[in-house]
Order: C-alpha cells, then sequence, then structure tokens
C-alpha cells in the first residue's frame, strides 16, 4: 500500500509541476507581448485607462507600466497555482485509476 501512495504522490507532483509551469511560461510569454504594447501606449510611462462604473458613470484613470507588469505576474502566478493543482488532480485519478486496473488485472 506504500508503493502506492509513493507511486500517486511522485506522479502528483510531476503533475503539478508540469502543469503550473507550463502555464506559467505561456503566460510569461503572453504578458511580455502585453507590456510592450502598453509602453508603446504610455505616456511619460503612464497607461490611461478607463471604463464605467455599476451606476453607468464613466471614469478615466491611469496606471504605469511598473503597476500593470506587478499586476499581469499576481495573476499568472495564482493562475498557474489553480492549473497546477487540477494537473496533480488530474494525473492523480489517471494513475489511481490505472494502478486500480492493474491489481484487477
Amino acid at each position: 500500500m506504500a508503493g502506492i501512495g509513493k507511486c500517486m504522490a511522485l506522479v502528483s507532483t510531476a503533475g503539478f509541476l508540469a502543469g503550473s509551469g507550463i502555464s506559467y511560461y505561456t503566460q510569461n510569454k503572453a504578458n511580455k507581448i502585453i507590456v510592450s504594447q502598453a509602453s508603446a501606449h504610455a505616456k511619460d510611462g503612464v497607461i490611461p485607462i478607463g471604463g464605467k462604473t455599476k451606476d453607468g458613470a464613466l471614469w478615466d484613470g491611469q496606471m504605469t507600466v511598473d503597476q500593470l507588469k506587478k499586476d499581469l505576474n499576481k495573476k499568472s502566478l495564482a493562475a498557474s497555482g489553480i492549473i497546477g493543482l487540477t494537473s496533480a488532480l488530474g494525473t492523480a485519478a489517471i494513475s489511481g485509476l490505472t494502478l486500480l486496473i492493474k491489481a484487477k488485472l
């Protein structure tokens, strides 16, 4: 039984590392493109932003390129963690089913 637990732990860890690593890498590449485009649009290092509030009024604002970079990095780390956990659960389920089928045969 300890062998099954070790096997599933190793496979789940590998699934987490692979899922989160690939996710972070692809998001990091996309973030670099977004930051370079934002830098091209920025005036004096500030990006104009705006939108609508819930009551329908328009608002104007601004954000620095460094703040955009920090926000994108935070979101990338959070999304990579979630995708890594999903990958770990998926690989654990598949390895568990595989071991169960192997034990039955």
